[in-house]
């Protein structure tokens, strides 16, 4: 996946990852924009348009934006590293208001089952974050996310 393209997906991400528990917390927006803001993977990038469209695209469509975000991590051409960057912005999302909250589990182990990352690599990459990389409720194996988003 091209540059440009993979920053809007990896962004799409983000928003996704801090939406999917029907709440979004501060804490996850200030950890949006420090990522933004400091990794190098966002450099120049201009958040606050994509910031607003995913938001609304979530607030529009509920759950079916999840669905559709899961089904383009297939169809788009995305190498390890780039999917490392996706479960790395997950992580930190995720986390960020000190608490996983099973929904957030649940967008996490669905993504994971979509990409060609094998587990040992993940948890040899982000051996802190081993817990939440197990997917212990086998919600890798659901074909949708069926759990309600309104923002």
């Amino acid at each position: 996946m091209k540059n440009l393209d993979f920053k809007n997906f990896l962004f799409k991400s983000a928003v996704m990852a801090m939406a999917c528990d029907g709440d979004i917390a501060d804490e996850e927006v200030i950890e949006i924009k420090k990522i933004v803001a400091n990794e190098i993977y966002f450099l120049g990038y201009d958040f606050e348009e994509p910031l607003k469209v995913n938001i609304d695209n979530i607030k529009v469509n509920g759950r079916n934006a999840i669905n559709l975000y899961l089904q383009e991590i297939v169809s788009n051409d995305l190498n390890e590293h780039q999917e490392l960057l996706i479960i790395e912005i997950l992580l930190r999302v995720i986390q960020a208001d000190g608490k996983v909250e099973e929904s957030e589990s649940k967008f996490l182990q669905m993504v994971k089952s979509k990409l060609k990352v094998d587990e040992q690599t993940l948890i040899i990459k982000f051996p802190q974050q081993i817990e939440v990389l197990m997917d212990f409720n086998n919600y890798g194996l659901h074909e949708e996310f069926t759990n309600d988003i309104s923002i």
